[in-house]
């Protein structure tokens, strides 16, 4: 009789640590990780002050690296100088033209004594009509010589402008050798060291927002049914003594289309399953790290 009533407990205590153990087994598996920028500098140039240092935090807008400016300094000089040096040569169209406006001033008296001449018979009409075509003749030479002047002036101030646009392009190069931190960020990795010349385009250094880690996994269709976005989602990650530490997060996207397994977790027995990419955004914690392996076990709605 004992036996028999002691097999039902035993029964039901087997059905408990199996139900344990697919609760705790996770439904999916992924890799912390954090946005990253690989920051680079759009000109080429010798390093000759480098803040950015391994494990260092750098503030938006932060200097972080410094090339070498002296060519570009040399070049702006250069444009500077030339511009100064045209500047006289703009010719004075004022000052030009006032010989000729005086000349007419007194051609334009002479012809009004004339007139007053021929009007009262002293002097033949011949008289005024040579007068007459003296100012036609400097009116031509006025227009002319401001046509010239206009000409020469737009020359000028074309070579002046080509100049000042040359002269802005090396100041906006010799401002992109200041490289900035583009965000608030960790330095994660440098690539290079003070002194060296690095081309432009190549990254400097790395910068990781670790403070707001997220972790990339897959479910399969069955499991996303259980999964909405903004859901409160249990990561775990290794811990001391082979436990697990338990850090919350959230689901923040959730792909429309199903894809098959990407590489990182790819395996033979998942290498063709279809599966639907969803990230989830840690809250802080000062244990996590980018590259840790985790666990994510979705929390039911009941």
């Amino acid at each position: 009789m004992t036996r028999h009533r002691s097999f039902p407990v035993l029964l039901w205590a087997l059905v408990l640590l199996a139900a344990c153990g697919r609760s705790a087994r996770p439904d999916a598996y992924g890799i912390i990780d954090a946005h990253s920028w690989m920051v680079a500098s759009s000109e080429a140039g010798q390093i000759v002050d480098l803040q950015a240092e391994e494990g260092c935090w750098l503030a938006q807008g932060a200097l972080a690296v410094r090339l070498d400016t002296g060519a570009l300094s040399l070049q702006l000089r250069a444009f500077e100088s030339q511009v100064r040096a045209l500047r006289p040569t703009l010719p004075d169209v004022g000052r030009q033209l006032d010989v000729l406006y005086r000349q007419r001033e007194a051609l334009a008296g002479e012809q009004a004594r004339v007139d007053a001449l021929v009007a009262a018979g002293a002097a033949p009409s011949r008289k005024s009509d040579d007068v007459a075509d003296q100012l036609r003749v400097l009116d031509s030479q006025i227009a002319a010589a401001r046509s010239s002047l206009s000409r020469e002036t737009a020359a000028v101030l074309a070579n002046i402008s080509s100049l000042e646009s040359q002269a802005d392009i090396v100041r906006d190069r010799i401002a992109r050798c200041s490289v900035t931190n583009p965000e608030d960020g960790t330095v994660t990795a440098v690539y290079v060291h003070r002194h060296e010349f690095v081309p432009a385009g190549q990254p400097i250094y790395k910068l990781s927002d670790l403070q707001h880690l997220y972790v990339d996994a897959w479910l399969d269709a069955a499991t996303l049914t259980r999964a909405s976005l903004g859901d409160p989602v249990d990561v775990r990650v290794d811990a001391p003594q082979g436990g697990l530490h338990k850090v919350g997060g959230r689901i923040t996207y959730i792909a429309e289309e199903a894809e098959f397994t990407p590489n990182k977790v790819l395996t033979r027995d998942t290498r063709a399953k279809q599966v639907y990419h969803v990230r989830i955004d840690l809250d802080e914690d000062a244990q996590l790290r980018p590259g840790m392996p985790a666990e994510i076990h979705l929390i039911d709605r009941r």
